[in-house]
């Protein structure tokens, strides 16, 4: 069998469902050889699951994916072998949480001047020791029956645009990849997808993201083949994963199957050694 490695997931500690020791077990089932827990904003995951790596036989890359917004749009950082130690690394992770936490409380009050049974200690409680998110409120007001369905609830009120919708902190992507690096990190650009313009992705580049996220669910072949050629252009990794949540219709097809080679991952060790 192949050595295939999943380097996009996340756990129950930011908005994933499964625990990250679970994670590990779902790895060694699908038959992965490395996996990186890549959660929202936090390591807390991966800090959790390297103890346990070992005894499920998986190799375990540190991970985070870093949310960057700039000129109204969102743009998502993966950061791999950053040291959770790092003193200023840690003390922007904590300003993170400071700041989602502030937002899912604006979040709240903007679904109570909708008049909709939503509390934010509920959403709190939701998240536990997860960073807390849009989809922790989601997860609330569907038990509050105010919707059906999460994705109901981001439709009508979360999303982008919508009635209780609150823009992120301004954070640059040039200050994303700035932070995974001083943190001994390699950046990739999380799933870019088709409509980038390549006006922004050259910013991007030029900002000196040291890779792109070239396999993932939402990017069908051509996709694929544009950014691996974008890729070999400018000499950049080349890295993917099943973005894996545990909640969504395509968790169960990607989770073993969006993955990538692992001599991509050996070419990102090279580089970390290079950096």
């Amino acid at each position: 069998m192949e050595a295939v490695a999943d380097l996009h997931t996340h756990t129950r500690r930011s908005d994933g469902t499964l625990t990250p020791e679970e994670l590990l077990i779902k790895a060694k089932d699908v038959g992965l050889t490395a996996l990186a827990i890549t959660d929202h904003d936090t390591m807390d995951g991966y800090i959790e699951a390297e103890p346990l790596a070992g005894l499920y036989g998986i190799e375990l890359v540190p991970g985070i994916e870093v949310s960057c917004f700039e000129n109204g749009r969102d743009f998502h950082i993966l950061g791999y072998y950053v040291d959770p130690d790092n003193k200023i690394f840690k003390q922007h992770l904590e300003i993170f949480r400071r700041e989602r936490e502030k937002r899912a409380e604006r979040i709240v009050q903007k679904l109570q001047n909708l008049h909709l049974p939503v509390h934010f200690d509920d959403v709190l409680s939701k998240a536990g020791n997860a960073t807390i998110g849009r989809p922790h409120v989601a997860a609330v007001m569907v038990d509050a029956g105010v919707t059906e369905t999460m994705k109901k609830a981001f439709d009508r009120y979360l999303g982008n645009g919508k009635r209780a919708y609150e823009p992120k902190p301004n954070f640059p992507v040039a200050k994303g990849i700035e932070l995974i690096n001083q943190s001994g990190g390699v950046a990739v650009l999380a799933h870019p997808g088709k409509d980038l313009s390549p006006h922004v992705l050259m910013s991007i580049i030029d900002s000196g993201i040291d890779g792109i996220e070239v396999v993932h669910p939402s990017h069908h072949a051509e996709t694929q083949r544009n950014y691996r050629e974008i890729v070999h252009n400018y000499c950049l990794l080349e890295t993917g994963g099943s973005d894996f949540h545990g909640n969504r219709d395509y968790d169960v097809i990607n989770f073993g199957n969006s993955t990538i080679p692992y001599a991509l991952l050996d070419a990102m060790k090279s580089h970390v050694v290079n950096m």
